[in-house]
């Protein structure tokens, strides 16, 4: 459970007026684990102060929730607390496709890339590079990343390639004044990008100047900047080839310009890119590399048991997770679809087991649970001819390019696995043969 969890918790169970600003602020830091004279120094409130306020914060919070809580067992009560919630909501699962809010019990925990993510973006001018297919996972673990900068008290900027113009994309110096703005307008702060740009020394310097001198010397805390779905500059490749390079230097210049150590950068993105850049200019070699797999046996059984079925991770052949695995190689996406479509009918079903080995036998056909997905899939392929060469290539078990690997992992086919392309879902491999 995390600090926002806790916090929407916190903010259910209390009234505005019983929420004052350091009472928030002794919740935050007690979560971490901090002693009353620690947060007072971080703060800068008086000991004393700090003290009777977290006296009067338990008290409100024993009331509101009929049992003694203190400062010693506040956390652990509020986790049973998301717990208990969250098997109640199980009744009414929440529909599949969405990035998952943070007190979701349907967010199955990435420990490890998650931990790593948190710890990474403490340091200084640092780059966490997120990359996934489509649907696994990626916005998801942005906001539980974003919901870290809160606990660090960061300043946060995304800047969403989906949000931008054809005509802004393709173009370097409206990219970079659209970044710009966004980071102005986010920040709270005038945009006065005109008196910065300079065609003399070009957009990529005028956008460094304008971001090194005027933004962030107003700012006194790091600021977390994403940049999701950067995948979607990779098609426009003359701006590629100025633009990424672009953000490997802002992360080379943190290290000896302090004022650019205040930028931590978390790219987000589906595929590997094509754009022959230098390597000492890429923004794909440095940095924290993050790529979210599909879910695990251990992690689906977690995951059914949200639902509320009793699927065991057992390895047997006919299990239904085995069938997942085999089926939709644990891809979080297809399987809160299938999962939910079985919770959502589970009170017409005898045998949960055989319905989810029906539903997955039919899943695939044109009318089927995953069709929408699959016809998603279908219609990248049909608009590149080279990546239905690749995948023909596979089918043939013909060896591929190393561009043609990346090509199908970029569509969520294949996972590369010593240079071997291995194929992350049966369902859509069987789909794509039979439709192309």
């Amino acid at each position: 459970m995390n600090h926002q969890e806790a916090k929407d918790i916190l903010q259910r169970k209390l009234s505005p007026s019983a929420l004052s600003l350091i009472k928030i602020e002794v919740f935050r830091l007690s979560w971490l684990g901090k002693g009353y004279n620690v947060i007072g120094e971080e703060t800068g409130y008086d000991h004393d102060y700090v003290r009777k306020a977290g006296s009067e914060l338990w008290k409100e919070l024993s009331k509101a929730l009929a049992c003694s809580v203190t400062k010693r067992n506040f956390r652990p009560l509020l986790e049973d607390m998301l717990i208990t919630e969250g098997k109640l909501n199980c009744d009414t699962p929440e529909y599949p496709g969405a990035a998952l809010a943070f007190s979701s019990p349907f967010y199955i925990e990435r420990s490890q890339e998650e931990a790593l993510a948190y710890q990474e973006i403490k340091r200084p001018g640092s780059i966490v590079r997120i990359k996934g297919p489509r649907k696994m996972g990626k916005s998801s673990l942005m906001l539980r990343v974003l919901d870290q900068a809160d606990v660090e008290d960061y300043q946060k900027v995304i800047i969403d390639f989906q949000l931008a113009d054809r005509s802004t994309l393709s173009n370097l110096d409206a990219l970079l004044r659209w970044i710009c703005f966004q980071i102005t307008s986010q920040l709270g702060i005038d945009s006065v990008i005109d008196d910065y740009w300079n065609e003399l020394i070009g957009s990529k310097l005028s956008c460094t100047t304008y971001l090194q001198q005027y933004i962030l010397t107003q700012q006194s805390k790091p600021i977390i900047l994403v940049f999701n779905e950067l995948n979607i500059i990779f098609d426009f490749d003359d701006v590629s080839r100025d633009f990424l390079p672009l953000l490997r230097s802002w992360h080379e210049e943190s290290k000896h310009n302090q004022v650019m150590t205040k930028i931590r950068q978390v790219l987000i993105y589906s595929t590997e890119i094509y754009v022959q850049l230098d390597i000492n200019l890429s923004p794909f070699n440095v940095g924290l590399p993050i790529e979210l797999a599909p879910f695990t046996g251990e992690q689906l059984e977690q995951l059914t048991r949200v639902y509320g079925f009793n699927f065991a991770h057992d390895g047997t052949a006919n299990s239904p997770i085995t069938l997942l695995l085999q089926k939709l190689g644990g891809h979080p996406y297809l399987v809160q679809l299938a999962l939910y479509e079985l919770a959502t009918k589970f009170d017409f079903i005898e045998s949960p087991s055989s319905a989810l080995k029906t539903l997955l036998d039919t899943a695939g056909k044109p009318d089927g649970l995953f069709s929408d997905f699959l016809q998603q899939i279908l219609l990248d392929m049909l608009n590149n001819d080279n990546a239905i060469k690749a995948f023909n290539k596979f089918l043939d078990k013909q060896p591929l390019t190393r561009i043609e690997l990346y090509l199908l992992e970029r569509m969520g086919l294949v996972k590369i696995k010593n240079d071997q392309a291995v194929a992350i879902s049966q369902l859509m491999v069987d789909f794509l043969r039979g439709n192309l």
